[in-house]
């Protein structure tokens, strides 16, 4: 694919003069270098992320937890920020449910949105392993596998969110969550919301427009 928008085209502007496809561009730069534009140079947040995350997946330590965090974090940031100029917008008005139909191309109706929507808010919440909706009655807890072939594999019997149904036989309750997978995932919403915008067919949701989405999401240092 020929992109329109390439950091060369950027170089001799200011950030007062980049379009909304321009500066949408540079949020979703995956590049661990900077992106130069006339008076200052520039790097996203999400490109942190990115970065973080394949560090963060070459240590045994660090892989147990910080990449579901930053996934997720992905997911979300993606969700609240960009509408699909070529599709209907879904259903949910949370992120990582968006950005999982948007971006995803995942089914409104398919159990991984309201599975991955779980591990966020339990991790995010209180770096929990489980999470329970009283309100919905979807309870889960995770386990991590990379052995499973998908991004996830549902529990064999869906837990009733008390504890003591745990005691003795976890494991038939456990939803369990293939981190490789998960991340590939990901990776596949920040392209296809790239081609879009390269394609004009991204827009903005952010209710302070252009300039919310550079002060929010898009770090600046003097050249």
């Amino acid at each position: 694919m020929e992109y329109n928008i390439t950091p060369h085209k950027l170089y001799g502007k200011k950030t007062d003069e980049l379009s909304f496809e321009e500066m949408a561009f540079i949020h979703l730069s995956t590049s661990y270098s900077p992106i130069p534009v006339k008076n200052v140079i520039l790097r996203s947040t999400l490109s942190f992320i990115y970065q973080n995350i394949q560090h963060s997946l070459s240590f045994e330590y660090s892989k147990q937890l910080m990449p579901y965090l930053s996934l997720c974090a992905i997911l979300d940031q993606l969700g609240i920020c960009y509408n699909r100029k070529d599709k209907a917008e879904p259903k949910f008005e949370n992120g990582i449910k968006r950005c999982l139909v948007y971006f995803g191309e995942i089914d409104e109706d398919d159990e991984l949105i309201n599975t991955l929507y779980a591990l966020r808010n339990g991790l995010l919440h209180n770096v929990s392993l489980t999470s329970i909706d009283k309100f919905k009655d979807n309870h889960y807890i995770f386990r991590y596998n990379k052995e499973i072939e998908n991004v996830y594999q549902k529990a064999e019997e869906k837990w009733d969110g008390n504890y003591e149904t745990l005691d003795g036989n976890r494991d038939k309750y456990t939803t369990h969550i293939n981190v490789e997978k998960f991340r590939d995932l990901v990776y596949k919403c920040i392209q296809k919301a790239d081609d879009l915008n390269q394609n004009s067919l991204l827009e903005l949701r952010l209710p302070g427009g252009v300039r919310q989405l550079f002060y929010d999401y898009i770090r600046s240092l003097a050249k």
